[in-house]
């Protein structure tokens, strides 16, 4: 399941990043200079690092739009929490009207609520300790955002996590 979803990171990357510098070379084809969409995600040592390096403009635009509107942190940790929570549910029913999609955003705000507030500090004693953490928080997700049934996700996830791997 590990390896599955080892697979399936690099993919969605080499997809995704392949496609936005195809639409960055058109771009330049027709003289217009478009923004970058990725910066080495999977070199991040936290997830706070993951989300300035991954899917950028998706990123910015629901930073500009919605977290800083809201307040973002300017109003006290429990408002700051709050919208970070908002802005990562949006960000995952951006993806797909899926409870999986959901599930994931949620699972997002979670760990960057827990940088924020408790970890940070302890992640920035090791690079390498720091990026070994994120790629495996990462890796426990993608199954939510791979497989369109919450049921089959629990699953795949159970079994990354050595729980019910009969096949």
């Amino acid at each position: 399941a590990w390896l599955g979803s080892f697979c399936y990171t690099f993919q969605l990357y080499f997809d995704f990043s392949g496609y936005t510098d195809m639409a960055l070379g058109l771009g330049l084809m027709l003289g217009l200079r478009l923004p970058e969409n990725f910066n080495s995600p999977y070199k991040s040592t936290g997830i706070v690092d993951f989300w300035r390096r991954w899917h950028i403009t998706l990123s910015a635009w629901l930073r500009d739009f919605l977290y800083i509107p809201l307040g973002g942190n300017r109003k006290g940790i429990a408002r700051r929490d709050a919208n970070l929570l908002l802005t990562f549910l949006v960000s995952g029913l951006w993806h797909g009207a899926n409870w999986t999609f959901l599930i994931w955003g949620l699972y997002y705000a979670f760990w960057l609520l827990l940088e924020k507030t408790f970890l940070l500090k302890y992640l920035e004693k090791s690079k390498v300790w720091s990026h070994v953490y994120t790629l495996l928080v990462v890796m426990l997700v993608w199954p939510l955002f791979q497989l369109n049934d919450i049921g089959l996700a629990g699953q795949y996830t159970s079994a990354m996590l050595g729980f019910g791997a009969n096949g």
